[in-house]
């Protein structure tokens, strides 16, 4: 909401900037926005001084959301952006037209009514607010745990996470089941609870707390020193003594006290609690629930975190027709089978979906037929998940409470925006945190990239689960959103007026039957549509693999992403260069081979896509233009002929001082030299990529005194200088402001930059290096000592061995390590980390044809958590014990993944470590990836 309103406000300070030179004949539409201006911000304070998710502020905020919509439209019709950035208010040098003050006076009147709404919100405090429910509210709360598939193999795996670790102190433990909503936590805990409680000789009490509703730590420790009195005082008989007036820190140390604290989900709370209740000398173990990843890692330091899955295909069909027929073992009908597919889609995997939809099936009874199935595979979100159906509310009660939970748990209304904005994606959809942001950036819903933390959030909430591609493992880059909690956002998403999803199945979209404008539009099937109707409130349209119809009258649109639209005829792109407003465009994987005409139309293109197409060719007036910052493609850029009036001198001095260009992946050049290579000259340039030929450049006509680094240049007969090119390596040099990464395909072109590294008396400060080709050799270990600032490296068909690339050891800030590697050198040599080295090494993946040989000497990598071992060992030259050798001395390893083909004895390779790893095989990619 802040972000709606400051978007707002900055548009009216700028058209109000031009109409001050004319206050004579604007005055009362100048007063009138101000009064506006003025008026939205008083609203917007007294929505952050009463933050909560009652239903009465979300209408509230929804209005006012509607009503600076209406405003930031009125304000675009009063001025139109010129082709070269001039700004030109429609109204001047005439007077102000009469519907122009009563829309003014209709907005004052609208903001004032909601002023005075929310100032009696303040006073009297009546808003409603979300309250968290008890597990424990449920008799039945431990039923659930006959219900689960593979319950026996999950108690197992926490029995051994509550066993004594060899050679490790005794002292309080905290084992964590994380996992998101409805996946079995509860169920899980209960089930080892029962156990624990039959055997009455592995603890002396074993108590059960529910801390949902425990907003600090005395009111947890309360409960967790009632619920242990009185766990103790059910064995007095056998108790030798009364702890009534016990502190329970002396009752978890003198007892063998299991603690179950079901459903945490503030981290701060937690680690308050478990720091009051540590000590040494103590056997107790507590076992804690939570959809919270940082509160299970806090509390249980990666060690004894135990993350629930979904279910498989396979145990969601056994689950779902056991409780379909009553726990009978009945095979259903292929008719059945057939109509039930788009359920199981739909659920995921998801226990508590499965259990919900099959209850409520089996409620038919004899009745029960393929139509019953297909409607609910179909309706799943719209009438099911929201309540509509009366007839089954009962048995969808608990999915539903959970799918509510995970949007009102959120902490405010920015954080709740970003989750329902993910409706805007279709199932399976690989989502990037960045590339989300700028969306919500160009369409004014954020102010700037540090809004991921919003996203980061909903992955910390098990909201968003990562996705593990295998080429992206540093920290998952690519994330989906769970196939049932994406029904009910685009349910929620679509009531709220947010997005509107047409899709295959969905009913064609009955405009303003939410009262509402369609402001944001997102089809995701091959389906025909008109925009005539929405031309006039429309900011943003994405198109999945649809069909898209004439744009040219939806001239408010801000954000346009045809991704996998591949009937785009010339005539349909050009006409988007007439979509002024344009911030963001995405043309990816449409087959298009040229650029819409007249790209310089769109002064304020913020983000421009065209990867997967036949674009070869960019006109060199795109990456001038003053608002793009992000740019992706695999291109060059056409000869500055076909623009007189551009010159490479005006284009290198526009770079210098005028661009914003932050990411460019990438351009393609001829080796080290090239006219692309002036984009290097962009002064808030970050991240770049280049792909380098072994053609050679091309001359490229500029005017005298274009000589600077960087630059080679000679005379000509006729007086003019002649540019060659640019050079690669000496543009990264001279740069002021350091890149963050360099990205480069090229054998020549890594070998350049590689001996360039640390050449100058203060080396020039990358973060993250990416090269694809071969190389001679890497700088010596002089050179890299030196090179502090490198976090990340990933190293592809270098040609080097594995020995070599050990120099890399050095870099003592190094973070992440890729090494993907196929040549037979690669993995003829040994890899020996020395004491005290790789020491910020925190994640190292090795991709190749066999596991190459590895020793860890005391001391080394002593950050290092996650080992990625992805290589198929086609023909292993030695058992993993004298592959790896030392990998017992990786202090803080958490995890060690695995190729899925590799020898079943890889699966215990870190047997005997003290930290018990977790040890699994990389999952086999199914979905599709989106940047």
């Amino acid at each position: 909401m802040t972000s709606v309103v400051r978007l707002v406000s900055s548009m009216i300070v700028e058209v109000c900037g031009v109409m001050e030179k004319d206050m004579e004949r604007h005055e009362k539409l100048f007063c009138g926005l101000k009064s506006i201006k003025n008026e939205m911000e008083l609203v917007k304070g007294l929505i952050k001084e009463k933050e909560c998710p009652g239903a009465l502020q979300e209408i509230r905020i929804r209005h006012l959301q509607e009503l600076a919509y209406d405003v930031e439209d009125f304000l675009e019709s009063l001025w139109q952006p010129g082709v070269y950035g001039r700004k030109v208010l429609a109204a001047v040098g005439m007077d102000p037209r009469p519907p122009q003050l009563v829309r003014i006076e209709y907005f004052e009147k609208t903001l004032k009514s909601l002023k005075q709404e929310w100032e009696k919100i303040s006073e009297s405090g009546t808003e409603s607010t979300y309250k968290a429910v008890d597990a424990m509210s449920d008799p039945n709360w431990y039923a659930a745990a006959e219900e689960l598939e593979a319950m026996d193999v999950h108690k197992a795996k926490i029995r051994e996470l509550l066993s004594p670790s060899p050679g490790e102190e005794e002292r309080l433990r905290v084992v964590s089941i994380v996992g998101c909503r409805g996946v079995g936590k509860t169920a899980l805990a209960g089930a080892v609870y029962q156990d624990c409680l039959a055997d009455t000789n592995a603890f002396d009490c074993v108590a059960w707390v529910v801390a949902s509703g425990c907003s600090d730590k005395n009111s947890l420790l309360d409960k967790i020193f009632q619920a242990v009195q009185a766990a103790l005082a059910s064995r007095r008989a056998e108790a030798d003594g009364d702890y009534s007036g016990t502190a329970l820190q002396d009752i978890l140390s003198k007892k063998r006290c299991l603690v179950f604290i079901d459903d945490v989900w503030q981290a701060q709370v937690w680690k308050d609690t478990v720091d009051a209740c540590l000590l040494n000398d103590s056997k107790s173990r507590i076992i804690m629930t939570t959809s919270v990843r940082s509160v299970a890692k806090a509390c249980s330091s990666g060690r004894y975190v135990y993350n629930m899955q979904c279910l498989s295909n396979d145990e969601s069909r056994r689950l779902f027709w056991r409780k379909v027929y009553g726990n009978k073992e009945e095979e259903p009908s292929y008719a059945l089978e057939m109509a039930s597919e788009k359920i199981f889609t739909k659920c995921g995997g998801l226990p508590l979906a499965l259990i919900s939809v099959a209850k409520h099936l089996n409620l038919k009874g004899d009745d029960l037929d393929s139509d019953h199935f297909e409607d609910v595979g179909q309706n799943l979100g719209k009438d099911y998940l929201s309540g509509i159906n009366n007839d089954a509310v009962s048995a969808f009660q608990g999915i539903k409470r959970a799918l509510t939970q995970c949007y009102n748990n959120l902490p405010d209304y920015d954080h709740r925006l970003f989750f329902l904005y993910l409706s805007v994606f279709p199932r399976g959809h690989h989502i990037k945190s960045k590339s989300l942001v700028r969306r919500l950036m160009a369409e004014g819903l954020v102010v700037n990239e540090g809004s991921c933390k919003c996203f980061d959030q909903l992955v910390d909430h098990c909201i968003v689960k990562p996705v593990q591609v295998s080429n992206n493992l540093v920290v998952a880059k690519s994330y989906q959103v769970h196939d049932v909690v994406l029904e009910y956002i685009i349910e929620k998403s679509q009531d709220k007026n947010l997005v509107i999803t047409l899709a295959e199945g969905r009913e064609p979209l009955d405009v303003g039957s939410n009262g509402h404008s369609v402001r944001r539009l997102c089809v995701q099937s091959g389906m025909e549509i008109s925009f005539d109707e929405h031309k006039d409130t429309l900011r943003s349209l994405t198109m999945f693999e649809a069909e898209p119809s004439e744009l040219q009258s939806c001239k408010l649109l801000r954000l346009l992403d045809l991704e996998g639209c591949t009937d785009l005829d010339q005539s349909f792109l050009d006409g988007l260069s007439r979509l002024l407003l344009l911030r963001y465009l995405s043309l990816r994987n449409t087959a298009i081979s040229r650029l819409p005409t007249h790209m310089e139309y769109l002064q304020r293109l913020e983000m421009l896509d065209i990867r997967e197409t036949r674009v070869e060719k960019l006109p060199i007036t795109v990456i001038m233009l003053p608002k793009l910052a992000h740019l992706y493609g695999k291109f060059r850029l056409e000869s500055t002929s076909s623009a007189k009036e551009i010159t490479m001198l005006s284009v290198s001095d526009f770079m210098k001082k005028k661009s914003v260009l932050h990411t460019v992946s990438g351009y393609v050049a001829n080796e080290t030299q090239g006219p692309e290579h002036v984009i290097l000259l962009a002064k808030n340039l970050k991240k770049v990529k280049v792909w380098c030929n072994q053609t050679r450049a091309n001359n490229t006509i500029m005017h005298h005194g274009s000589r600077s680094m960087g630059m080679r240049c000679r005379r000509t007969r006729e007086g003019t200088t002649q540019c060659d090119n640019f050079d690669f390596i000496g543009l990264l040099k001279s740069r002021v402001t350091p890149l963050d990464s360099v990205s480069i395909v090229s054998s020549r072109l890594c070998n350049n930059f590689m001996d360039s590294l640390g050449g100058r008396p203060r080396p020039y400060a990358i973060g993250s290096i990416k090269l694809r080709g071969n190389l001679d050799c890497l700088p010596d270990y002089n050179k890299l000592i030196n090179l502090g600032r490198i976090k990340k490296i990933q190293l592809f068909s270098t040609g080097l061995s594995i020995n070599d690339l050990s120099a890399l050891q050095y870099l003592r800030c190094l973070e992440y390590l890729k090494l993907v590697e196929y040549s037979d050198t690669f993995y003829s040599d040994i890899l020996v980390v020395e004491e005290n080295r790789f020491e910020s090494l925190k994640n190292l993946y090795i991709e190749a044809v066999n596991v190459p040989r590895m020793q860890f000497r005391q001391g080394a990598m002593k950050s290092l958590t996650s080992l990625h071992l992805l290589c198929p060992n086609i023909s292993p030259m030695q058992p993993p014990s004298e592959t790896i050798v030392g990998i017992l001395h990786l202090a803080n390893l958490c995890e060690v993944i695995l190729h899925s083909s590799m020898q079943p004895e890889w699966d215990n390779v870190a047997d005997g470590h003290p930290k018990r790893p977790r040890v699994k095989r990389q999952p086999k990619e199914t979905a599709n990836t989106a940047a």
